[in-house]
C-alpha cells in the first residue's frame, strides 16, 4: 500500500493537519471521538508518524524550531547565515539540535502548533517581529517557550536584538559630517519592528541637525539587493534624476543592490554618491571599496537569543531583554572622505 501522508489523512478526516499531530500524540485538546477517527483513519492506511514525534510522551526532544523569513528573504540571506552559527554554538555545546522548517507567512501558527504538538520542538525562535504580532499571543496561549531575534513593545517577550535606533542615528550623523543634505533612506519591509525603528533612527538624526524630512528621500525596499536595486534604478530614471547625494540603506545586501545600481548608471561610490549599510555582514568587506556599515554584533545575537531560550527552558527564568550595541565600521570607504558643500 502507498504510504499515506499527514495532508490526506487530515483530508480524509475533514480536519487540519494540526489537528491530526495532536489526535496521535493523545493532545487532550482534541475531542474523543475526533480522536479515535483520526487513530482509526491512520491505523487503517498504515501511517506512521515520525520517529522523533514517537518521543513527545517521553519528555523533551532536546530541539529548537528555527522560524526564518520567508520569501524574499531566505536563509541564503548572509546576515542569517552568521546568526545561525552563533544560535547554534550555544545549543550544541548543551546537547540541543535545531530544527529548520520550511514555513510560509500564512502558515507559522499551523507549523508550531504542528512541531510542538508532535514533540518535535521543546522551543521556538522567531525572526523579525512585526508591529503588533499576532504570533505573540498565539504563543502566549500555546505556552510554547519562545524568543524573538528583535525587539517588540509587548509585555513579558523575550527578545535580543542589536541598538537599530542608536545605529541608524549614527549613519545619518556620519553622513552629515561629511557635508551630505540630501540623504535618502531605503527602508525595510513594511510592517516590522526593525523597519520602524531604522526609520526613526533616520528621523530623530535628521531632525536634530536640523534637517527636514523629505518624503522624496525615504525611499521603500524590502531588506534584499534586488530590492534596493529596482528603487535606485527609479529613481535615477525619474524626471530630474536621483535628487539625493547620499544613501543610508538599512541593512547591507540593500547597500549592494543600491550601488550596483549608481555603477550601472555611471555614478562613482563614494565620490559621486555615498552610501552606508547596516548589519556588518562578512560581504561588505570584499566590495571595492570595502562597504561602510553600521556592523552589529550578528554571531553574539545568536548566542545571546540562544542563552535566553535556555534560561526558559532549563531554569524558569523569567522574559529577558537584551539590546547589544552598534558601530560604524570602514568610515571613509563607500561613505567617502571629502566633505561635500
Amino acid at each position: 500500500m502507498k504510504k499515506i501522508s499527514m495532508a490526506e489523512i487530515a483530508r480524509k478526516c475533514g480536519v487540519s493537519k494540526a489537528t491530526v499531530s495532536r489526535a496521535l500524540a493523545d493532545d487532550p485538546r482534541v475531542k474523543p471521538e475526533t480522536k479515535a477517527y483520526i487513530k482509526e483513519v491512520a491505523r487503517r492506511y498504515n501511517y506512521r508518524p515520525h520517529a522523533v514525534a514517537s518521543n513527545l510522551a517521553r519528555g523533551r526532544s532536546k530541539t529548537i524550531g528555527m522560524m526564518l523569513p520567508a520569501a524574499p528573504r531566505t536563509i541564503a540571506d548572509p546576515f542569517f547565515l552568521e546568526y545561525l552559527n552563533g544560535v547554534s554554538t550555544v545549543l550544541f555545546e548543551h546537547g540541543y539540535s535545531m530544527l529548520l522548517p520550511q514555513v510560509s507567512p500564512n502558515d507559522v501558527q499551523e507549523t508550531i502548533t504542528s512541531l510542538s504538538a508532535q514533540g518535535r520542538v521543546d522551543g521556538v525562535v522567531l525572526t523579525e517581529p512585526r508591529l503588533d504580532d499576532p504570533r505573540i499571543e498565539f504563543l502566549k496561549n500555546s505556552r510554547i517557550p519562545f524568543v524573538f531575534l528583535g525587539s517588540t513593545n509587548a509585555p513579558d517577550v523575550s527578545w535580543v536584538d542589536g541598538d537599530n535606533i542608536g545605529g541608524a542615528y549614527s549613519a545619518v550623523q556620519e553622513l552629515y559630517r561629511l557635508g551630505h543634505r540630501r540623504i535618502a533612506i531605503i527602508t525595510g519591509e513594511e510592517g516590522l519592528v526593525s523597519t520602524a525603528n531604522r526609520c526613526r533612527g533616520y528621523e530623530h538624526a535628521m531632525a536634530d541637525l536640523g534637517l527636514a524630512v523629505d518624503p522624496d528621500l525615504v525611499w521603500h525596499g524590502d531588506f534584499t539587493r534586488e530590492g534596493a536595486y529596482r528603487v535606485v534604478r527609479e529613481r535615477l530614471m525619474a524626471d530630474g534624476g536621483m535628487n539625493a547625494t547620499a544613501i543610508f540603506a538599512s541593512n547591507d545586501l540593500m547597500a549592494i543592490g543600491a550601488i550596483q545600481a549608481l555603477h550601472e548608471a555611471g555614478l562613482r561610490v563614494p565620490e559621486d554618491v555615498s552610501v552606508i549599510g547596516f548589519d556588518g555582514v562578512e560581504v561588505g568587506k570584499y566590495l571595492t571599496p570595502p562597504l561602510t556599515t553600521v556592523q552589529q554584533p550578528i554571531h553574539e545575537l545568536g548566542r545571546q537569543v540562544a542563552y535566553t531560550l535556555l534560561g526558559l527552558l532549563e531554569e524558569g527564568k523569567r522574559c529577558r531583554q537584551i539590546t547589544l550595541p552598534v558601530r560604524l565600521v570602514n568610515p571613509g570607504n563607500t561613505a567617502g572622505r571629502n566633505m561635500r558643500k
